[in-house]
């Protein structure tokens, strides 16, 4: 009779001890809770992804995909072409490097500056380098492409350095007008100029000062339904290094056609003709078109038949 109280007593105690134990261990989560948040994680994520929808259409997402079939085309076809004009082998004493915008590819033949690229890439140029990016891959434009045919070295460059050195010419759009003053932004800091900077409808916020080291800066912007988001006016970092040869708003363009605008690529082809006939001097291209821009200290108004 006592064992069987001892035995009882060992359960009573037993029992106390589980149910503490129970008490302090942490509760897990049921199963059909873990579904539960499981299925709030998706429905954030196509949150998400309806969030960066709505953020492109509202940037215009229209033209990549009215082109997504031919951009698509223009990329396949392209790339024999484009790995043979970015012969490695080539002497370069010019770059030119575009940055088109965020809803483009850097092959899309709509683009007037992938029609710059072309035409650059031309054997009438066999002395230019070109090439087309997307603004979400300056880095890699500048590092891998640019920087690999300057002097590798920490710190700035020399005069010596910079004798033998490529010119750069930076042309960019929409997003891309950031991402070409990032570029020439890093370059500074690299010591290398930039002889020519282009912002076409640029969009960012960190696109109104052109750095000092950029020779002669120009911008084109459209009238159109982007016109509240984009860059009207650069300012110059160093008035005394840096010239703002264009300024201009091309009424009958919108955000993408306004690439196509010739005076930009004559721009571009003047600077390039420029530097290959006296590469030491600053190209002194303007536009022939009679717009009304700014002028500079000490500089008289030209006179425009």
């Amino acid at each position: 009779m006592e064992i069987l109280e001892f035995e009882g007593s060992d359960l009573r105690a037993e029992n106390t001890i589980r149910g503490k134990l129970l008490k302090r261990a942490p509760t897990l989560p049921r199963a059909d809770q873990r579904v539960i948040d499981r299925c709030s994680f998706l429905f954030l994520n196509r949150l998400n992804y309806i969030a960066v929808t709505l953020l492109l259409l509202a940037n215009g997402l229209y033209p990549a995909l009215g082109h997504s079939q031919q951009a698509s085309t223009d990329l396949i076809q392209s790339q024999p072409r484009i790995r043979a004009a970015e012969n490695p082998d080539k002497t370069c004493k010019i770059i030119y490097l575009g940055i088109v915008g965020g809803t483009e590819t850097p092959n899309n033949s709509h683009s007037g500056v992938v029609q710059i690229r072309d035409t650059l890439q031309g054997p009438a140029f066999p002395d230019v380098c070109a090439k087309t990016i997307s603004p979400y891959l300056w880095r890699s434009g500048l590092d891998h492409w640019i920087l690999t045919r300057f002097p590798s070295r920490p710190g700035r460059l020399t005069s010596e350095d910079l004798q033998e050195a490529p010119k750069v010419i930076l042309v960019g759009h929409s997003l891309g007008g950031w991402a070409a003053l990032s570029i020439a932004r890093n370059l500074k800091r690299k010591g290398i100029p930039v002889e020519l900077c282009v912002q076409i409808d640029s969009v960012g916020l960190t696109d109104h000062t052109v750095p000092s080291n950029v020779k002669a800066a120009a911008i084109f912007h459209a009238n159109d339904a982007l016109f509240p988001l984009t860059t009207k006016t650069i300012n110059l970092e160093d008035p005394s290094q840096s010239k703002l040869v264009e300024n201009i708003l091309v009424r009958d363009a919108g955000h993408w056609s306004v690439t196509r605008d010739p005076r930009i690529k004559d721009l571009v082809i003047c600077t390039v003709e420029s530097l290959r006939s006296a590469p030491v001097q600053t190209p002194s291209c303007l536009s022939q078109s009679g717009t009304k821009r700014l002028l500079f200290p000490n500089e008289r108004p030209i006179a425009v038949p």
